[in-house]
């Protein structure tokens, strides 16, 4: 790294910056009443240089389904179901991602056939910059009634379980075939539990395997080789994967794996983080080690296990304490945890 500027403001900008290009900035404090007139370097913070996402076209994809496509990335989940409306029949009961770049948009009610009317606001890209709202304007036409199985939405129950929910019963020797769920990145499910009351209901068991949600690692869970309880094979495209990632509201459940970490290999994570979190690495003789920063809203960080000056950790007992942090970086809660480096 090295210096660009400083400023005595709480915001800066830098204009000296290309289109599409990654930069990582850290910040240094400068006191000159201290000893030890320069802090520490903050954590440094990824910025990926753009211009936020917006709407390229708006397709009903079936009688009560829109799919929304847009010229960058955009986050695989969407907090708050308002952030689209449609004027004639209101907010989706469902949005899952088709792709990088769109979103599926489900509805209760049949979409109107005619001129239609999307409201979109409150969304961010990929990349944390928010769309301006937009509105617009698209035509639907009702193509023939196909009869299609698919994946209408899901919940991670705790980071072992996953709920899915599909539009139809599942014929239930394939939905129990753990086999015919995958992963990227490598995953697995252990096994399959089909809800006693209701057929569209499956539950996933991933006991001995890698956790998942608020984890800081996106996996996508691709279905293949289902059928319904009727025999239609499930959709091969959008409808037949979910991406599993997410935050935490609170620090409640915050965990650390493995641990102890091995420093073989090479990491540990913070698993089950808030949105904005920061975290704060001390040694047992109260020696800070590093700081870490969660900003992405993936739920987890990886430690490299060495300190601020690259240094890799000895075996022994480290002290954390993670703080949540609002929209103005103010902590509104704490928590005091431990983990073990071993050789």
């Amino acid at each position: 790294m090295v210096v660009i500027d400083s400023t005595l403001n709480k915001n800066y900008t830098d204009n000296n910056v290309l289109i599409h290009q990654n930069y990582f900035y850290s910040v240094q404090a400068f006191d000159n009443s201290k000893a030890e007139k320069l802090s520490n370097l903050s954590s440094a913070i990824k910025v990926y240089v753009h211009k936020p996402a917006e709407v390229t076209s708006v397709v009903n994809n079936t009688t009560r389904s829109v799919l929304v496509t847009f010229d960058e990335k955009m986050w695989n989940t969407i907090d708050n179901l308002n952030s689209f409306s449609i004027s004639a029949i209101g907010s989706p009961n469902s949005v899952s991602p088709a792709n990088q770049y769109s979103y599926l948009l489900t509805f209760q009610d049949d979409l109107p056939v005619g001129n239609n009317i999307l409201v979109i606001q409150n969304i961010k890209d990929l990349y944390g910059s928010p769309l301006t709202a937009d509105t617009i304007t698209f035509n639907v036409v009702h193509p023939p009634v196909l009869k299609e199985f698919y994946i209408t939405s899901y919940e991670i129950l705790s980071p072992h379980s996953v709920k899915l929910v599909f539009n139809l019963p599942v014929d239930e020797l394939t939905a129990s075939n753990a086999a015919n769920y995958s992963f990227k990145p490598d995953n697995a499910v252990s096994s399959v539990a089909i809800d006693n009351k209701d057929k569209q209901i499956v539950y996933l068991n991933l006991s001995g395997n890698k956790p998942v949600g608020s984890v800081g690692i996106e996996y996508t869970l691709h279905v293949n080789n289902i059928k319904s309880a009727d025999g239609l094979n499930i959709n091969s495209g959008a409808g037949s994967y979910i991406v599993l990632t997410g935050f935490a509201e609170n620090l409640n459940d915050v965990y650390v794996y493995p641990n102890p970490a091995k420093v073989s290999n090479g990491k540990v994570t913070f698993a089950n983080l808030p949105q904005r979190a920061k975290i704060v690495i001390w040694n047992v003789n109260g020696k800070r080690v590093i700081e870490l920063q969660e900003t992405d809203g993936n739920g987890g960080v990886d430690y490299n296990l060495k300190d601020e000056n690259g240094e890799q950790l000895n075996s022994g007992i480290y002290i954390f304490r993670i703080v949540k942090l609002d929209a103005t970086n103010n902590e509104t809660e704490e928590k005091i945890g431990k983990f073990a480096v071993i050789k």
